[in-house]
């Protein structure tokens, strides 16, 4: 079924407004949500209102846009986001740059004790239409579920990574990735969807590769919100031990350095970031980057595809494709999915959106 995104965006400010969130910040946490969506991201969005309904009741954050800044010299700044929703801190930590570049050139923010950050890529498109470039590593402190390469049991996080890089003609370029095989997002949609995983998206008890939900979820799987850490088995890192080094250097730069923590010991959940941005023009002495970015991206777009009927694209250009689709048709949700959220919905007395088929 189709929601309009307005529509959708507003019943879920809704129930977080119920659930105890100030009316500006319930507005943020959709939106992110919501526009993960609408870019072809459902891991990193609607799917995610129980558990973070679930995370209210916990406690493991806390609905209110409160912060702390522990560190600030020049360039540098350290916030402790006090388990605050991730969404909020997201947009403070992009809001901080832009003010710490205009100020100093460049800006480094470390991020701790933060709620889920949603999809990282997110930041880096805001960034980037403000014309700056970005580069920021997380950490998942409180969820190893990712196996290190050739190892069988949990270490580590998802631990992604984003790079946004803007482009004179607005299509910017937005890397965005977790270092595991796949997003322990990706795992949940397919417990509730059906859909498929790749085969050897996680590794069982026994060192065998498995594509079942149940390998990280264990008995939880059969709930609305599964545990990844109830599983025995875990996520695998892409790239064999190229995935899994960067997943250790996120856990390092963004755990370790930030004082978020890493997964060498059990932690409460949460998020840690450390975010690197800049202007690009500062180093464009010669007048001839955007020229050149624009020119070498054409070039790639412009490379003859494996399979005919297809085409070569850049990082951001399959979310700006979807999100038009999006625009077009709503957001498009699955029956369990909405399930549940008409059943949180139906508990706050709130009444639903119109839907379409």
């Amino acid at each position: 079924m189709h929601i309009n995104q307005h529509e959708m965006t507003t019943w879920l400010a809704e129930m977080f407004i119920a659930a105890g969130c100030p009316k500006d910040e319930a507005i943020l946490i959709a939106q992110h949500l919501v526009d993960a969506d609408a870019s072809g991201h459902p891991s990193h969005g609607i799917a995610r209102v129980p558990r973070y309904m679930s995370y209210i009741t916990e406690g493991t954050v806390r609905p209110s846009c409160a912060h702390e800044i522990l560190m600030t010299s020049g360039s540098l700044r350290l916030i402790d986001g006090l388990h605050s929703f991730g969404q909020v801190l997201g947009h403070l930590v992009v809001d901080q740059a832009k003010q710490m570049v205009a100020q100093h050139g460049l800006a480094l923010i470390g991020l701790r004790n933060s709620g889920h950050l949603g999809r990282i890529g997110g930041w880096a498109e805001l960034l980037a239409e403000s014309g700056l470039v970005s580069v920021h590593f997380v950490t998942v402190p409180g969820s190893r579920i990712v196996a290190p390469f050739g190892g069988r049991e949990a270490r580590i996080s998802t631990a992604p990574i984003a790079i946004g890089i803007p482009q004179a003609d607005g299509h910017h370029f937005i890397l965005d990735f977790a270092t595991s095989r796949v997003a322990e997002g990706k795992v949940l949609v397919s417990q509730k969807t059906g859909s498929k995983l790749p085969s050897d998206a996680m590794v069982d008890k026994d060192g065998k590769d498995s594509d079942k939900p149940f390998t990280i979820y264990g008995e939880s799987a059969t709930t609305s919100v599964p545990n990844p850490r109830s599983g025995a088995g875990a996520i695998q890192t892409f790239g064999q031990h190229k995935g899994s080094g960067l997943g250790l250097a996120c856990e390092l730069l963004a755990g370790a350095l930030t004082g978020a923590g890493t997964n060498a010991h059990d932690r409460p959940f949460g998020n840690g970031m450390l975010s690197l941005v800049f202007r690009a023009e500062d180093f464009d002495t010669d007048n001839l980057m955007q020229q050149e970015a624009q020119d070498f991206v054409q070039s790639i777009r412009d490379c003859p595809p494996r399979e005919a009927g297809k085409f070569v694209q850049i990082p951001g250009d399959p979310e700006r494709a979807k999100r038009a689709e999006t625009t077009a048709q709503g957001v498009y949700l699955n029956s369990t999915i909405m399930d549940q959220l008409v059943a949180i919905s139906d508990g706050f007395g709130l009444t639903k959106p119109n839907m379409s088929a």
